[in-house]
């Protein structure tokens, strides 16, 4: 086997472990998954990928390039959690590799290996690389255009150096199509960050070249010109038009602008001027700590790393140049979005990269060139993650008593990091550096990918859509079905069974009664806060057949429907014992 091939190998076999293993056996979380996937069954059944559409009226919330990626994974795995979450795996394996790749060319071949390694094996790459929404696509994609970047910018296979940038034509090109890519996967965030980060790690450059006169202040207007002819902005910009301005227009085209309309001023502009949907947050303090949650356990260390960042871009040389790059990179993404007015931790997963890279380069050079206070400090890295072991095992039973009470021997995967850091302090102390970050690597894995592969399990097993609408028969005669103020998760499970693939949306009590006079017998599923009202408006033959609790908001919905039991499945104990006599008018 080649040496060049082995850490890629090592680094694509970590990230399958985490994102691969029970993929599909959790169901669709929260409020993007099932509307995604839902959007996505709706183009399954019409055909109609261009127009997005969830139950029957238009999407804007998002572009279309996540909704073929997951009818490529229904047509591998099915229409169902597998399919939907297919792409973003398999897409979240390749920027693990990428950032390998990244790292290698920036600084050094073992720095490559263990940034692949840390963002493989993070939480967040877990949680993100997992699920069935755009943010994968974006990652990767921009990720590319990284890579990309560096493989043109570093002249004749060499590493970054001092100086002005000068990215190759071609490589202007390929960039601003990859950038395409990433703005139909979810607008004008997949082509302005990687600009600006590029434009601004070539500003920087330029400002340090030696052969400049002047002080720091008379050198940033001529760097500036030459940092826009280095990356080719136009160019770049062109490309990505090329690519995405097709569907676009032809969107634009079959829904009379509506889409782009909504598109652009709500969802882009409006998000970033005003918190929407309750997603607000510090502009100071919200993804820094986002990223202490979402590098977990790789955050141990994070005082150390942002020092050794700091001293690396102040020198001189490829190390320096190629931190300064994933410095602009990290910048152009966290700055911006912490301006924001809407706030989620997803919006800076395409900075995870570069954040690796700059983890990798601590870690390469700590186990290359250590240092008696660098040593001491990480002492303090392996009682941070012992303690946060002892935070899991302690944290996790008591969240899930709390939501998802069956499930509290989650909390074991808690000894995990415990048994990590004791082990990673003794290799230290045995002056083995490599066995103690191999050890750190190896809590990783194993911690997150047990978290992922079976704690989302843990938590629905006492119910969700998925097993509300389990009564109903998913083959044979497909009727309609409807849904009262439940959420978005309700359209995607009722659509697989549903007549036409889609479900009413039932607002108030008269298009209750309409929809059942309409169509008598079908069943409706309600968000339990209006059993009553909607109970009230029912003929004497309905019954609630079932009532489960949907994570992560610990709602309750109730599954209306005739008396006669659909199947032969049994209902949940707690509340249909109770109803079970009783026929709601």
């Amino acid at each position: 086997m080649s040496k060049r091939l082995f850490p890629g190998l090592v680094v694509a076999g970590l990230a399958a472990v985490v994102l691969f293993p029970n993929l599909g056996g959790p169901p669709l979380w929260d409020e993007d998954e099932p509307r995604n996937a839902a959007c996505s069954l709706a183009m399954w059944h019409s055909g109609d990928w261009v127009v997005p559409t969830f139950n029957g009226r238009l999407r804007v919330e998002k572009p279309a390039l996540v909704n073929w990626l997951q009818l490529a994974g229904f047509a591998v795995a099915g229409p169902n959690e597998t399919g939907a979450r297919l792409g973003s795996a398999l897409l979240t394996l390749a920027t693990c590799l990428l950032t390998w790749r990244i790292g290698a060319i920036l600084f050094r071949p073992e720095v490559g290996i263990w940034a692949g390694i840390v963002l493989a094996t993070c939480l967040w790459t877990g949680v993100t690389g997992r699920a069935a929404t755009p943010d994968a696509p974006l990652a990767f994609f921009t990720t590319l255009a990284l890579w990309l970047f560096v493989r043109g910018a570093a002249a004749d296979g060499r590493r970054l150096q001092d100086g002005p940038v000068r990215l190759p034509l071609a490589g202007a090109l390929a960039i601003g199509g990859v950038c395409g890519l990433a703005v139909l996967t979810k607008g004008p965030v997949g082509l302005v960050p990687p600009l600006f980060a590029l434009g601004g790690f070539a500003w920087w450059q330029a400002a340090l070249d030696p052969g400049r006169q002047g002080s720091w202040l008379e050198r940033l207007p001529p760097a500036a010109m030459s940092a826009v002819r280095g990356i080719r902005p136009l160019a770049i910009t062109a490309a990505a038009a090329i690519v995405a301005a097709p569907w676009y227009a032809l969107v634009t085209a079959r829904t009379e602008g509506a889409w782009l309309r909504e598109f652009v001023f709500v969802h882009n502009l409006g998000r970033f001027a005003t918190p929407m949907e309750g997603h607000s947050g510090s502009a100071i303090l919200y993804y820094p700590l986002v990223l202490l949650v979402g590098l977990f356990p790789w955050s141990m260390a994070s005082g150390l790393v942002g020092r050794h960042v700091l001293l690396t871009v102040r020198q001189h040389g490829e190390t320096a140049a190629g931190m300064r790059l994933v410095t602009a990179w990290i910048a152009a993404w966290i700055i911006p979005f912490s301006l924001a007015g809407t706030k989620l931790p997803g919006y800076i997963w395409p900075a995870y990269p570069a954040v690796a890279c700059g983890i990798g380069l601590f870690i390469a050079d700590w186990i290359r060139s250590p240092s008696r206070s660098t040593d001491g400090w990480m002492r303090w890295a392996w009682g941070f993650l012992i303690i946060s072991g002892i935070g899991l095992a302690i944290g996790l039973p008591w969240a899930t008593h709390c939501l998802a009470p069956g499930g509290e021997w989650i909390g074991l995967v808690g000894l995990l990091p415990v048994a990590g850091g004791l082990l990673a302090a003794r290799f230290q102390t045995h002056s083995s550096r490599l066995a103690a970050s191999g050890c750190w690597a190896a809590t990783a894995c194993g911690t997150v990918a047990i978290l992922m592969a079976v704690g989302p399990v843990s938590l629905s097993h006492t119910g969700g859509t998925r097993h509300l609408l389990a009564r109903l028969p998913a083959q044979g005669i497909r009727q309609p079905i409807a849904s009262y103020r439940a959420p978005a998760s309700t359209s995607f499970y009722a659509g697989l069974i549903a007549a036409g693939g889609t479900v009413a949306e039932l607002e108030e009590p008269a298009e209750v009664v309409a929809f059942v006079a309409e169509h008598p017998g079908a069943p409706l599923v309600v968000d339990a806060r209006f059993e009553q009202q909607v109970a009230a408006e029912l003929p004497d033959s309905y019954r609630v057949l079932r009532v489960v609790t949907v994570l992560p908001e610990s709602r309750q919905l109730v599954l209306f429907g005739p008396a006669e039991p659909v199947t032969s499945l049994p209902a949940e104990p707690s509340r249909i014992a109770d109803a079970s006599a009783t026929l709601y008018r």
